[in-house]
């Protein structure tokens, strides 16, 4: 709509027309695909924050336990948390896919 008035072109006034009319038919403007992209992302990001810290905190020397009553809480800790990690990820590639393919008119849950 603003773009119409910005430009005296008559090809530019009627791009910009055929545009907001899809805008209008389609609802672009409130696609529900970014807020899928947006919390796919975001969860991304707190996986791979959550990756960093526990890293960090697993290489301090104050947290290897080898020896005493928590060392087998400690290699629990050491062996499963990857792999939850790992099926955490996959869990939200399998939920994303679902979720775009919902979008899309696909199957799904």
């Amino acid at each position: 709509m603003a773009s119409a008035a910005m430009s005296s072109s008559p090809a530019m006034q009627t791009g910009a027309a055929a545009v907001d009319r899809l805008e209008r038919k389609t609802g672009v403007s409130e696609a529900a695909i970014m807020r899928a992209v947006r919390v796919i992302g975001g969860a991304l990001i707190a996986i791979a924050m959550i990756t960093v810290v526990l890293s960090e905190v697993f290489a301090l020397d104050a947290v290897n336990v080898s020896s005493g009553p928590f060392s087998g809480v400690y290699d629990t800790l050491t062996t499963t948390g990857p792999a939850a990690l790992t099926l955490l990820v996959v869990g939200l590639i399998v939920l994303a896919a679902n979720n775009i393919m919902g979008l899309f008119g696909g199957g799904g849950f």
